[in-house]
């Protein structure tokens, strides 16, 4: 690709030796013809027009339809989730949430945050205000946990905090919580 003239060739030559053909007249449509070929003649509509690009890779003119598929999430590795014991125990809970469970949730939770604030029932618009508030995704659990905790009050305990985890699918944070601290 160092030689603009032989590596890009204009419209309807076919040997980088040939010469080019004089610019079309100004105001007319230049012409796409080989020389020496005749064209059929056209009745005034048009059909696709094809454009033979070479050595080329990724050109594409006009539409494109991508058969996108989604892929499954890579499940969780064995060791992060917790026991099925545990999970149990933390459902029966009926303790309220305290700041240690809004921290670890917080601290392992990661970027499924929004997806328990939905899960929450919030708004996308108090969503957005705690993504703009803050910058790291463990203040924005935290945060999160708190406008929960506030507007809930003594009906945030862990068993529904548990419900909302599983709820998202966020099993890794589980194992982190504990139904009674020492």
């Amino acid at each position: 690709m160092n030689n603009l003239r032989t590596d890009s060739l204009s419209l309807g030559t076919s040997h980088p030796d040939e010469p080019l053909p004089p610019p079309p007249p100004q105001g007319t449509k230049p012409s796409f013809q080989r020389p020496g070929v005749r064209q059929p003649p056209t009745s005034g509509v048009q059909g696709p027009r094809v454009i033979n690009i070479t050595g080329s890779s990724g050109v594409h003119i006009g539409a494109v339809f991508n058969n996108v598929s989604v892929k499954p999430k890579p499940k969780c590795d064995p060791k992060d989730m917790p026991l099925q014991r545990d999970v149990d125990a933390l459902k029966l809970c009926c303790r309220e949430i305290e700041e240690r469970d809004k921290f670890l949730v917080g601290e392992h939770l990661g970027q499924a945050w929004k997806s328990l604030g939905r899960a929450m029932n919030f708004s996308s618009g108090q969503l957005e205000n705690v993504d703009a508030d803050f910058t790291r995704s463990a203040d924005k659990t935290v945060e999160l946990l708190n406008l929960w905790h506030d507007r809930e009050s003594q009906r945030a305990t862990v068993s529904r905090l548990v419900a909302l985890i599983l709820e998202v699918k966020a099993y890794h944070v589980l194992k982190h919580l504990k139904p009674r601290y020492s």
